[in-house]
């Protein structure tokens, strides 16, 4: 079958994403992770100390909103410019796409580039050797909340931005080294190939 071959080839080729964006099922964030994959950890971006709101019950010297955060020029942030979603995701498009918009169920083959807000890049799948987009089955694949979000319903072709907040991306112990505690993620995803089942 199709999927077997997509599942033992995942498996067996996947490298950084695969810790950034497989649900960590440890300590408080794991608890709260929902079952499927739909969960996800707790995160926040380490920052100057605020006396803001969004600081109730993070730790000092955290902040917890993404507009409170300085993201470098380099990754032309702008939230403003951006869709912000009901759970707090930032989504822009930046470039259109064809054909269906992906859904629940799909094959989807996602290009991407991952940094946080200093500008360091945590990984990107255009420095893979080969330089492979991860293959994920849209709903099915473990993955954390923001990037499952943030790719439905693209189509072929299309690029987007995201900018998911602590409680989308890996929550309050971050994935060390790699990620920090209490940080948000930004990335940058290309659909490269979608397959749609029908299904959504």
């Amino acid at each position: 079958m199709r999927r077997d071959r997509i599942s033992n080839r995942f498996r067996a080729t996947a490298t950084l994403l695969l810790a950034l964006l497989a649900i960590a099922c440890a300590g408080d964030a794991g608890e709260e992770a929902a079952d499927g994959g739909e969960g996800a950890e707790e995160a926040a971006a380490t920052a100057e100390t605020t006396d803001s709101p969004e600081m109730a019950g993070s730790p000092e010297g955290v902040i917890t909103d993404l507009r409170g955060i300085a993201f470098v020029d380099e990754l032309a942030v702008d939230l403003d410019a951006m869709e912000e979603t009901e759970s707090g995701l930032f989504i822009q498009v930046l470039q259109g796409g064809s054909g269906p918009p992906a859904g629940y169920g799909d094959e989807m083959h996602v290009h991407y580039t991952v940094w946080l807000p200093n500008g360091s890049k945590v990984d990107s799948s255009h420095d893979h050797d080969p330089p492979e987009p991860l293959e994920m089955i849209l709903g099915s694949t473990a993955l954390i909340d923001g990037w499952v979000e943030g790719v439905t319903g693209m189509r072929l072709g299309e690029r987007r931005k995201l900018v998911l907040p602590y409680d989308l991306a890996y929550g309050t112990e971050g994935r060390p080294p790699a990620i920090p505690a209490y940080s948000p993620l930004v990335f940058e995803v290309e659909l490269a190939e979608h397959i749609p089942t029908g299904e959504g």
